[in-house]
């Protein structure tokens, strides 16, 4: 089976926190009030000023461990040893390149691949991919997918035939492209 995911954002303190994912019972129950009573919008906008107004840092109010946790059991319950996962885009940010092939070493699947994305700035360098050789099978700016989807009936039901369609994984520096697949990155109530 073959599964996409993206914006993972391994080691990423402001998504982190963005995503709810707070060290602070009564900070993340706040915020998760404003994101529930007024939108994701006004819940990012209200972080923000928390973190000016507190005179702090993302990254002293996020739970990186617990966002990456979240995620990679997330993709492990849906992805198997022998699928193929890609990652389309925005895999790591901040972050070592040995504790963003940990955080991969953690996903139960052999074969990984990654379209690269703007926050991706290990791979900037493509000659910084060898030191992805073991844990990716293949890395692009750039890449065509050739494969069978599913053909909707006029009620959105998957039908019996199928269509040949040509997925076209293109992330890289695309401003203002909408990324609408983060169901590896739920947070309950965020």
């Amino acid at each position: 089976m073959r599964y996409f995911t993206s914006d993972t954002h391994f080691g990423h303190p402001l998504v982190t926190a963005l995503r709810g994912f707070l060290n602070n019972g009564r900070l993340r129950a706040e915020y998760r009030d404003v994101w529930q009573a007024q939108g994701r919008a006004a819940a990012h906008a209200w972080i923000k000023q928390y973190v000016r107004d507190n005179q702090t840092s993302f990254k002293a109010i996020c739970d990186i461990a617990r966002h990456e946790n979240t995620i990679i059991g997330n993709i492990n319950e849906l992805v198997g040893r022998d699928d193929e996962l890609w990652i389309l885009g925005d895999l790591s940010y901040r972050c070592t390149v040995e504790h963003t092939i940990d955080c991969l070493r953690r996903i139960n699947c052999r074969h990984l691949h990654l379209i690269i994305g703007n926050h991706d700035r290990n791979f900037r360098l493509r000659s910084n991919d060898a030191l992805y050789e073991n844990v990716f099978e293949t890395i692009d700016d750039y890449r065509e997918i050739d494969m069978e989807l599913p053909v909707l009936d006029g009620a959105g039901k998957i039908t019996a035939a199928t269509a040949h369609q040509r997925l076209a994984a293109l992330w890289s520096y695309a401003p203002g492209r909408s990324r609408r697949h983060r169901s590896t990155q739920r947070e309950c109530g965020a």
